[in-house]
């Protein structure tokens, strides 16, 4: 008889279309207050306008390590996000993409 092989994953068709087009990771840029997390993150969507990326993955943590153990970033980061005109949604991304270390945002450019 031979071997068996492990079947393939099995694929969702849609799976690909909802995929960012480019993630941001603020691990490892050390400590920041709110003018760098919103200069960085302005830097980033400026490139997606350039590049006309519509849905981009910004990766923030858990907050886990910060000073009072709670997040900083997220929370500022989402609110700052959802004020910009050119943002449609914000949301926790999906847990094989982070959850709640994680923002999704779909743009209109």
């Amino acid at each position: 008889m031979p071997p068996r092989h492990p079947r393939p994953k099995k694929l969702n068709k849609y799976d690909n279309l909802s995929k960012p087009q480019a993630e941001f990771d603020f691990h490892d840029k050390g400590l920041l207050r709110e003018s760098d997390m919103r200069n960085l993150a302005d830097e980033f969507l400026e490139e997606c306008e350039r590049r006309k990326l519509t849905k981009v993955l910004f990766i923030t943590g858990k907050g886990l390590h910060s000073k009072m153990g709670m997040p900083i970033i997220k929370p500022f980061l989402k609110k700052y996000l959802q004020g910009l005109p050119f943002v449609l949604r914000v949301y926790e991304g999906r847990t094989d993409r982070g959850g709640s270390g994680t923002l999704e945002v779909v743009m209109k450019f």
